[in-house]
């Protein structure tokens, strides 16, 4: 069983969109929790009416603490977390299942993600080959949480676990702290799910530059200059040599409600990385 975690708080119209995209997740065992920080704009009238879901309202101290109480409530064999306004692409947690099934060897896997506005249209194709701690320590994590997938056994050893005094990038922290214990982590060559980018995002507050860069002293980042241009290249090189720049065409289906209804989006040329300072609309 897959076991989907999803922290909330005031953010119906996208969650329900969430939880369709995982309901619409055909031939995948799977249990979404529903994680809820008492939201006031009627979500947790609407999760007592999903009898599918596991829904839990109670106070939390912030996201990443939710995602560690949903963990702990879980019984699936491979654990990831969704936030309330991404999406899984139809067959993604099938895939996911295969993939683990067949690489009995692997702790976590990271797959590619499409970057889309707050109405699910494309931005942008993200797809990142090698995860290197060397990379993600001197510059940034590259990989995004809703593509990634744990396996249980990183929960029973105490190893996922995010560190709540962390506001905007536990999962920085999380992934470093993983790689430097030398866990086995593979790529899905596939895109896997949707990432909203609508402005109001946490790697947009300017606070993120300071967590961010508080954890990579932690987990031994260089101070010079030079070795964190060499990671950009580094890694630059790599995208460049696999084909992760090249622009892409695509096609697939956004779930538009908990049903799932879905509509068709399509994407041509998609470029391999997005303008930060891109205008998109809110829901």
């Amino acid at each position: 069983m897959i076991s989907v975690v999803t922290p909330t708080r005031n953010d119906l119209e996208y969650l329900r969109r969430c939880v369709g995209s995982v309901r619409g997740q055909g031939g995948a065992n799977f249990e979404h929790i529903i994680q809820d920080s008492c939201s006031t704009d009627g979500t947790g009238d609407w999760l007592r009416s999903q009898s599918d879901l596991r829904g839990a309202i109670e106070k939390d101290d912030g996201m990443y603490d939710a995602i560690n109480r949903g963990w702990v409530k879980s019984s699936g064999e491979i654990l990831s977390w969704l936030n309330a306004d991404e999406q899984y692409l139809p067959g993604t947690l099938e895939k996911v299942r295969a993939f683990f099934a067949k690489n009995k060897e692997i702790d976590f896997a990271y797959g590619d993600v499409l970057i889309v506005d707050a109405s699910g249209n494309p931005i942008s194709a993200r797809r990142e080959p090698r995860l290197s701690h060397f990379y993600v320590r001197n510059k940034f994590l590259y990989t995004y949480s809703c593509a990634t997938f744990f396996r249980r056994n990183l929960l029973d050893k105490g190893l996922l676990h995010l560190n709540c005094k962390y506001r905007y990038a536990a999962d920085m922290d999380l992934i470093l702290g993983l790689l430097s214990k030398g866990v086995v982590v593979k790529r899905i060559p596939e895109y896997l799910s949707l990432f909203t980018m609508d402005g109001s995002n946490l790697s947009c507050s300017p606070k993120m530059l300071d967590e961010t860069e508080e954890i990579r002293r932690i987990h031994g980042a260089s101070s010079l200059p030079l070795v964190r241009r060499v990671a950009t290249l580094g890694r630059y090189l790599e995208r460049l040599v696999c084909g992760c720049l090249a622009p892409v065409n695509v096609r697939f289906s956004y779930a538009v409600d908990e049903v799932p209804n879905y509509q068709v989006m399509t994407g041509a040329d998609l470029p391999a990385s997005y303008a930060t300072n891109v205008s998109l609309s809110s829901p």
